[in-house]
């Protein structure tokens, strides 16, 4: 069964400025680290999840940075894709509300950008963020959807999501 929240805006945003500084302190000031996903976005319903990107510029940082936030506490997770993107999360179970997610990608890679594309465009597009957290909203309405269904469901509109705000976002 999948759960979501109203989520906090102002509550997930003290709780990312908390691990950003725990990560600053391991990484360093420079290092592009960036509130992402629906808890980075005011007035959506979501998993409750903080989501975290870093930058990388090359294969030493993402070796190191990777290193650094295992240390930190954070496990590796199955979505990483070797050298291109890898994924941390704070609990080495099935993730729930509260947790955190990390994501090391290369500051040059679509994955990076498209991160910071969508979370900008939702931001820009009050319509658009209130119209994927009704869709959110509406997958879990039948309380005994299963976790892989409610993924591929969301991930399909989130496709579509992507490719509107990669041809109207002015930032990213």
């Amino acid at each position: 069964m999948v759960e979501l929240y109203k989520q906090n805006y102002e509550d997930n945003k003290r709780i990312y400025r908390s691990v950003e500084s725990k990560i600053r302190e391991k990484l360093g000031t420079n290092v592009p680290i960036n509130h992402v996903g629906s808890t980075a976005i005011k007035n959506m319903w979501g998993k409750n999840i903080i989501d975290v990107l870093i930058g990388v510029n090359s294969e030493y940082e993402m070796e190191e940075f990777s290193k650094q936030i295992k240390d930190l506490g954070f496990f590796p997770g199955n979505h990483s894709t070797g050298m291109i993107y890898r994924f941390f999360a704070s609990t080495e179970k099935e993730t729930k509300s509260g947790d955190i997610h990390i994501h090391l990608a290369y500051i040059n890679s679509d994955r990076y950008r498209d991160f910071l594309i969508l979370r900008n465009y939702l931001i820009e597009n009050e319509k658009e963020a209130k119209d994927y957290s009704d869709f959110k909203r509406e997958l879990i309405s039948n309380r005994n959807i299963i976790r892989d269904d409610y993924k591929r469901l969301k991930s399909k509109y989130v496709t579509g999501l992507l490719n509107r705000a990669r041809i109207n976002c002015k930032t990213y």
